[in-house]
C-alpha cells in the first residue's frame, strides 16, 4: 500500500479501472465509492469515465478512475490498474490487455463474477487470455463493496512491489484467489 507520512491523514492513491464494455467497471466504482460517483454515460454505457473515492483503511484513500477506452492521460500518476474482465468473454480482453501492458503500469486482472460462478479454472482463463504467469489475477464481484476493496488492495500490493496475497470474494459462497 502507499506509504503515509506520520501525522497526516490517509495517503491518496490512484487506481484506474479499464476493461471492455459491460465488464463491470461502473458497477465496481458505484459499489465501493464513498461519494456519489461521477458518471459520464450515454445509452447505458460509460463514454468518458467514472470517478469515485474509497478509504481502504486509516492509511489509504483510493481515487478511482473507470474508463472504457484506452486513455493514456488517465494513467499518469496511477499507482496501478485493475483490468476488469468478464470471464465468460475472454476474447474481448485482448485489446485492453495489450493497452495496459504498453502503459508499463502495475496491474491486476480482476475477473468479475456476474453469476457468482467461475465456469473455468483460473489456469484455463490465464491460457485463454495469453497472460504471463507473473501477472496477478483475482476473482471478485463488482457488486459487492468488500470484494471490490479486496481487488483494489491487490492492485496496490502489486503497485508497491509487495508480495501478492490472494484477493477474496466477500459476500459470496465462492472464495477468490490470485493466480
Amino acid at each position: 500500500m502507499p506509504e503515509q507520512s506520520r501525522g497526516a491523514g490517509p495517503r491518496p492513491a490512484k487506481v484506474v479501472l479499464v476493461g471492455p464494455p459491460g465488464a463491470g467497471k461502473t458497477t465496481a466504482v458505484r459499489a465501493v465509492s464513498e461519494i456519489a460517483p461521477l458518471r459520464t454515460d450515454a445509452g447505458g454505457t460509460t463514454v468518458a469515465l467514472d470517478f469515485g473515492r474509497v478509504t481502504l483503511d486509516a492509511h489509504t484513500r483510493v481515487y478511482l478512475f473507470g474508463t472504457p477506452g484506452r486513455r493514456p492521460d488517465l494513467g499518469a500518476g496511477a499507482d496501478g490498474v485493475l483490468v476488469v474482465l468478464d470471464p465468460r468473454r475472454p476474447d474481448e480482453a485482448y485489446p485492453v490487455l495489450d493497452y495496459v501492458e504498453r502503459t508499463r503500469l502495475p496491474f491486476v486482472i480482476g475477473l468479475n463474477l456476474f453469476d457468482r460462478v467461475l465456469d473455468r479454472s483460473l489456469g484455463d482463463l490465464r491460457w485463454a487470455l495469453s497472460v504471463r504467469e507473473e501477472v496477478p489475477m483475482c476473482v471478485f464481484d463488482a457488486r459487492a463493496a468488500s470484494s471490490v476493496r479486496s481487488a483494489l488492495r491487490a492492485v496496490l500490493r502489486v503497485g508497491t512491489g509487495a508480495t501478492q496475497a490472494p484477493a477474496t470474494l466477500a459476500d459470496g459462497p465462492r472464495a477468490a484467489s490470485t493466480l
